[in-house]
C-alpha cells in the first residue's frame, strides 16, 4: 500500500476511518478472503456482459473513463466510470452477432435479458449518458426496486457526471440470482451533490489535518431501509481486528443477531400498536442509551407507514 492524498469515487459514502487508514497506508488486519476476491471477479463479470451487448449493437461506447475533480480547497476525487454511451442501437444485430458467439447457456440467458431491458427503455436509443454496472443478489435487488438507489453508488455516479460535465447517468442493478435488470438515474444538477460534498468536505477535513476519524458503530439505525441492523462498514471492514476485536465477519454477525433481532421486533410490536411486554420495555430502555432520538425516528416511521413483522422482516 502507498499513501495517497485522493479519494476514490467508489469510496464516497464509506466508513471514514477505514478510508483515513488506506490513505495513509495502514495495512489492513482482515484482507479480502478468497471468496470475497470471487465475487469482484463476478461483479467484473456482470459488467463486461454489459458492454459486450453494447458493443455488439454497434452503440458508441467508452469504458473505464477516467475522470478527475475537486472543489478548491478540498481533496481530489478521480475514479472510472463503467461505460458511457451514445446513440441509436440495433438490438436485433446485437443478439444475432452475441448467438454466433456460441456462448454458454447462462451468458445467452443474460444476453437476452439485457438487450430486453434495453430495447423496452430506450426504443428511441440512448442520449448521452453514464451507465454504472452494479451486480447484486436477488435480495439487494428487491430492496433497490423498493427503496431506490444506494446513497453510495447515487454519488459516486454523480462524481462522473459532475467531473466531465454530463447531464445524466444510469445506475444499471444487475441481479445474479434471476438476471433482472433496474436502471436507476441520476441527474447534474442534482440534490446528490449535497451529500457528495459533505462527504469530500469531511474526509478532507481529517486527512489534510492528521486525524484520525471516530470507529463506526457497531449497530446503527439504518434509515435507508427504516430497522436496526448491525453496521455493514464495521461488518466488511478490512481493519475489523484491529479496530473492533472481532476476529472476521462471522463472529460479529453472531455477536449482534439476537440484540437487532428484538430490537426490530420491539419496534414492530410499538409501530402496530400493541402493548408492550417487560422484554419490549427493557429493548426500549437498551435502544434509547445508543439512539437518545428514537421517539422523533418512531413519529417519523408511524408517519410513513412503515410496519415491521414480528420475524424482524419489513413491509
Amino acid at each position: 500500500m502507498n499513501p495517497r492524498a485522493n479519494i476514490w469515487a467508489s469510496e464516497i459514502g464509506g466508513a471514514m476511518i477505514d478510508r483515513y487508514l488506506k490513505m495513509t497506508a495502514v495495512k489492513p488486519s482482515n484482507p479480502f478472503s478468497a471468496r470475497s476476491l470471487r465475487k469482484f471477479e463476478a461483479g467484473n463479470l456482470a459488467e463486461w456482459i454489459v458492454g459486450m451487448v453494447l458493443k455488439r449493437a454497434a452503440i458508441a461506447y467508452e469504458a473505464q473513463r477516467w475522470s478527475s475533480f475537486h472543489y478548491p480547497g478540498l481533496l481530489n476525487v478521480t475514479g472510472k466510470a463503467d461505460y458511457l454511451v451514445e446513440g441509436k442501437p440495433d438490438w436485433e444485430k446485437s443478439k444475432a452477432e452475441v448467438d454466433a458467439l456460441g456462448l454458454p447457456e447462462f451468458f445467452g440467458r443474460a444476453t437476452d435479458a439485457i438487450i430486453d431491458h434495453f430495447a423496452k427503455n430506450h426504443p428511441n436509443g440512448l442520449k448521452k449518458v453514464v451507465l454504472e454496472v452494479k451486480s447484486c443478489s436477488g435480495m439487494m435487488f428487491d430492496k433497490y426496486q423498493t427503496l431506490g438507489a444506494d446513497p453510495r453508488h447515487r454519488c459516486q455516479i454523480f462524481h462522473y457526471l459532475k467531473a466531465d460535465d454530463l447531464p445524466e447517468g444510469h445506475i444499471v442493478y444487475f441481479s445474479k440470482d434471476d438476471l433482472r435488470l433496474l436502471e436507476i438515474g441520476v441527474t447534474n444538477p442534482s440534490p446528490v451533490e449535497s451529500l457528495y460534498k459533505d462527504d469530500i468536505e469531511a474526509i478532507s477535513h481529517y486527512y489534510t489535518r492528521g486525524i484520525t476519524p471516530d470507529k463506526e458503530k457497531e449497530v446503527i439505525f439504518d434509515e435507508f431501509a427504516g430497522r436496526f441492523s448491525a453496521n455493514f462498514k464495521v461488518g466488511y471492514s478490512t481493519y475489523l481486528t484491529m479496530l473492533y476485536n472481532y476476529k472476521d465477519q462471522a463472529e460479529f454477525d453472531a455477536t449482534y443477531k439476537p440484540q437487532i433481532a428484538r430490537w426490530n421486533r420491539t419496534l414492530g410490536r410499538i409501530l402496530a400498536g400493541a402493548n408492550m411486554t417487560d422484554l419490549n420495555k427493557q429493548s426500549i430502555e437498551e435502544i434509547k442509551k445508543d439512539f437518545p432520538n428514537f421517539d422523533e425516528t418512531v413519529e417519523n416511521l408511524k408517519a410513513k407507514g412503515v410496519k415491521i413483522e414480528e420475524n424482524g422482516g419489513e413491509e
